[in-house]
């Protein structure tokens, strides 16, 4: 009976010794520390025109409607990242963003424009924005289109019972501000 005690004892006692040098090898990894902290950040354009990126104030590089560049080897830390419209000083976009571990941060320039589009045409309508459907609309209803790049959208307005074209207009974007489009 005793040596039945000790084997269980001493399994135990084993297991109790196993898991404390797991634990001190779980405990003993460091988390990355800030000085070791390489991370990059990828500005990508989609706002309609081409912009200026500025980290913390300086110039970083331009960047063309629909494509990105990278900021390489940037540090821990909170950075500030502005978006200007190209050799402009009119300001698009500010972000932070907090590195904080190495790796890849993307920061996503938009436009703050919107086009609000209200149907008082009678009866249900198929809005189209570019050639490409966005739904129906009801009457006396409205739909908000947010993030609208800049430059010229042809809008189209058919009725969705047959198809037919009972509207259209093109609204050019040039500023952040809501556009509105009135189908009577």
């Amino acid at each position: 009976m005793k040596s039945v005690f000790r084997a269980k004892l001493s399994t135990a006692g084993i297991v109790f010794v196993l898991a404390i040098f797991l634990s001190f090898s779980i405990s003993c990894k460091s988390p990355e520390s800030s000085d070791n902290v390489s991370a990059t950040i990828s500005v990508s354009n989609e706002c309609g025109l081409a912009i200026d990126v500025y980290m913390d104030g300086v110039f970083q590089f331009s960047v063309e409607f629909l494509y990105y560049d990278v900021i390489q080897n940037v540090p821990a830390g909170s950075y500030e990242i502005v978006a200007k419209k190209k050799d402009t000083e009119d300001v698009l976009s500010t972000v932070t963003v907090d590195v904080n571990a190495s790796g890849d941060y993307w920061v996503t320039i938009l436009s703050a424009a919107s086009i609000n589009i209200i149907n008082n045409y009678g009866e249900t309508l198929n809005i189209y924005t570019n050639g490409s459907l966005q739904g129906e609309l009801d009457h006396e209803e409205s739909q908000l289109f947010s993030n609208v790049p800049y430059g010229d959208h042809t809008l189209e307005a058919s009725k969705a019972s047959d198809n037919t074209l009972v509207a259209t207009t093109i609204i050019s974007v040039v500023e952040e501000k809501e556009y509105t489009w009135e189908i009577k």
